[in-house]
């Protein structure tokens, strides 16, 4: 029976870098695999950022030349790329021995492939043990790309029809550099499938409207064109500041669009409140609901993200 520790970290830790189940059982590097993952916070890693890919342990087996036919470890490799691109894999790791990192370094080229594992009852300070390997296919895509004809030509060959929509820009333009036939769309389409896109137009237009009806309200003596013209000059920085309030990578980002949220939230009332009786009741409601859930949000964020930084260093 799991006691109530132990269940709130179940809830914190839900469907994050944690579901993966050699982070389960290697205690790994927290810091490393969230730099090599790209994020700011490990509470950013969810489940299918993360994957465990067996055949980086082949590259051992193979040379850099024989990597790029688009055969054996090469070919299982070149699927694993495009999977990557398509679903928004950020890492791969994998399980070897300690011996054979240099060897996959060769293979992979330098840079590309970082040891994440923690010293544990796994692991022999001689040499004899396994480690955990991380590979960031991000990197790897922005290498081969770079890496002259035999390399692009790979690409072409492993990538072709890859679909793009939820590829990183940094990605689409490895992928045209090197003369990949995939999938394009629409810049239009791929808004659209980005969160923080759709989270700015609902908000955007929500922030264009919200103050209209309180025209209406008894009292009201100013013009309903300039409150309406008020609502809309801020509807830009307040759907920015409530993004960046729930979303911003950077704490600093986030208590500035709080700040923001705030100010343009209240700029229409102002005007209603010089040409008429005073702010709506809901408004001070508003605004206290506002600070406290953005301090509720950023406390549950630390501790999702200091959960999960004790779960990858503690392992099994």
């Amino acid at each position: 029976m799991f006691s109530s520790s132990a269940a709130m970290m179940h809830i914190l830790t839900a469907r994050s870098v944690l579901n993966n189940p050699l982070a389960r059982r290697r205690r790994l590097d927290a810091d490393r695999v969230r730099a090599l993952a790209g994020v700011n916070r490990c509470g950013d890693l969810g489940a299918r950022h993360v994957i465990e890919l067996p055949v980086l342990a082949d590259l051992a087996e193979t040379t850099a030349s024989r990597l790029r036919l688009p055969d054996g470890p090469g070919w299982r490799l070149g699927q694993a790329l495009g999977h990557a691109l398509e679903q928004g894999v950020r890492l791969w790791l994998c399980d070897v021995s300690a011996e054979a990192v240099p060897w996959i370094v060769r293979t992979a080229g330098e840079g590309l492939v970082h040891v994440v594992s923690l010293p544990g009852p796994a692991t022999d300070d001689a040499g004899g043990g396994t480690v955990v390997i991380a590979v960031s296919p991000l990197a790897l895509i922005l290498a081969l790309a770079d890496g002259g004809d035999a390399s692009r030509r790979y690409l072409r060959t492993v990538l072709a029809g890859v679909d793009t929509l939820r590829c990183s820009r940094h990605a689409v333009r490895a992928l045209r550099r090197s003369g990949v036939e995939a999938v394009q769309h629409p810049h239009a389409r791929r808004l659209l499938r980005n969160p923080v896109a759709l989270a700015y137009l609902a908000v955007f237009i929500y922030s264009s409207l919200r103050a209209v009806p309180v025209a209406f309200v008894p009292g009201f003596h100013g013009r309903v064109w300039i409150l309406w013209l008020i609502d809309m000059v801020t509807a830009v920085p307040y759907t920015w500041g409530i993004v960046e309030m729930v979303a911003g990578r950077a704490i600093r980002r986030r208590l500035l669009g709080l700040a923001t949220t705030v100010i343009t939230f209240i700029a229409p009332y102002v005007y209603f409140w010089i040409k008429g009786r005073g702010y709506p009741p809901t408004v001070v409601v508003v605004v206290a609901a506002m600070i406290v859930g953005s301090a509720g949000i950023e406390v549950v964020r630390w501790l999702r993200s200091t959960a999960i930084v004790q779960g990858l260093g503690a392992g099994a």
